[in-house]
């Protein structure tokens, strides 16, 4: 039985479900879905692997401590774990030391995240495994088929479009701006987002006939820039959905600092890192593949090379990347490596009765918040992607297996299962 719980399902579901098919593909049964309901359900059915998916650390604390009580093996990859600007601050919110005990193995996303615990905790050693993320395996090229269709839909609705992808959550909340009681940090971003503002305002109108699409954060207001860009027609706001298939389909990212800078590099799309300010916060990868730019006509130059002369606007692979990053072979992935490392551990989890779903009545949400991240799961999604991935890999697999709702957002997946 495998546990693979999901908080912000833009980010994290597609990476979730490769790894849900392979193990599906092994014999394996899994439960999949929004995290606190996965977390509720590793409560009642037998014991397995819980894929811990990293929470700040008193959240963290309570879903490793019960994930143990109930005789489960836990394992994290920590969704945060890529990029980091501060070790010290990674170390104490999301590896307290007093979480260790309740970790069975790490999976690393690469060398740097593997060598700050085992030298700052040596009782890790051992417990940390090089594997990558599941979320990467889907920018390779055997995987982006899954988005093809997608992405062609996406260029016929909006044509040329530049996409604009932001990180200030800690200024621009949930709840909307936050303008007072501001940390170093966060009045650093609350700057970065009004010189992302006047940035697109410019561009939206030095090239009128070029859509600007801006992606938020997850865990940003959307709405704030609805409101910020009214006036300007030309600039659209669009959350939700992997963000595979805008970057595949965008003739350019603009982006400062965030993760996605590195997904449209890897996706060989052209990346500009638009950086006015800059701070001891920023972390070096994303710029590292990126052409970086201080200023806006500069910035409006370049662009104007890449839509209008198609000029060519790329950056050599980083070296440093594979310090953050630990898969170098085209044919080696994550899901692969995850799977290989839980295989022993499954051997002894192994349950030898039929799982059989459970009538629970599961809590119902509380949070907004909790509805924000993962706002809906149906089973036609996960039969969708599997498809996917059978065609590619050849096989039915979507002939064998069962997709069974066990609540809201919340479902078993399995090959051998009785219905109630």
């Amino acid at each position: 039985m495998l546990y693979l719980p999901i908080e912000v399902k833009t980010r994290e579901m597609d990476g979730k479900l490769i790894l849900a098919y392979y193990a599906l593909a092994k014999g394996e049964t899994v439960i999949i879905g929004e995290h606190s309901k996965v977390e509720e359900a590793a409560q009642h059915y037998p014991k397995g692997l819980f894929l811990c998916k990293g929470y700040p650390r008193a959240y963290m604390k309570k879903v490793v401590s019960s994930a143990k009580k109930f005789g489960h093996v836990v394992l994290l990859l920590d969704e945060e774990g890529f990029l980091h600007s501060d070790p010290s601050l990674y170390l104490k919110e999301r590896m307290n030391k007093s979480l260790l005990p309740y970790l069975d193995l790490v999976f690393c996303w690469g060398e740097k995240q593997k060598s700050m615990v085992e030298l700052n905790y040596k009782e890790m050693k051992g417990k940390c495994e090089l594997t990558g993320n599941p979320r990467f395996d889907l920018l390779t090229p055997r995987y982006r088929g899954i988005y093809r269709e997608r992405s062609k839909e996406i260029k016929n609705d909006f044509g040329p479009y530049v996409l604009i992808n932001t990180r200030f959550s800690l200024y621009n909340t949930l709840k909307g701006k936050k303008e007072d009681d501001l940390s170093g940090r966060a009045s650093y971003i609350k700057r970065l987002y009004h010189h992302f503002l006047i940035m697109i305002k410019h561009l939206s109108i030095e090239f009128p006939d070029v859509r600007f699409i801006i992606r938020p954060h997850p865990t940003e207001r959307a709405e704030s820039y609805v409101e910020d860009m009214k006036g300007h027609s030309n600039v659209i706001v669009k959350a939700g959905g992997s963000v595979v298939p805008w970057l595949m389909g965008a003739e350019v990212l603009i982006h400062h600092g965030c993760t996605t800078g590195i997904e449209a590099f890897l996706l060989n799309r052209p990346v500009l890192s638009y950086a006015p300010i800059s701070s001891s916060f920023d972390v070096s990868l994303p710029q590292e593949v990126s052409i970086s730019i201080s200023e806006l006509d500069e910035l409006r130059e370049t662009l104007q090379d890449i839509l209008m002369n198609k000029k060519a606007c790329s950056k050599e692979f980083p070296a440093e990347f594979y310090n953050y990053y630990a898969i170098k072979e085209k044919e080696d992935y994550a899901y692969s490596r995850i799977l290989a490392h839980m295989s022993p551990l499954q051997r002894k989890q192994k349950s030898e009765n039929q799982i059989i779903p459970i009538p629970h009545i599961y809590q119902r949400d509380k949070r907004k918040k909790i509805r924000h991240l993962f706002p809906s799961f149906r089973s036609q999604e996960i039969s969708d992607f599997f498809s996917k991935l059978d065609h590619i890999e050849g096989r039915h697999l979507t002939d064998s297996y069962q997709i069974i709702k066990l609540a809201d957002r919340l479902f078993l997946l399995t090959n051998e299962v009785n219905r109630f």
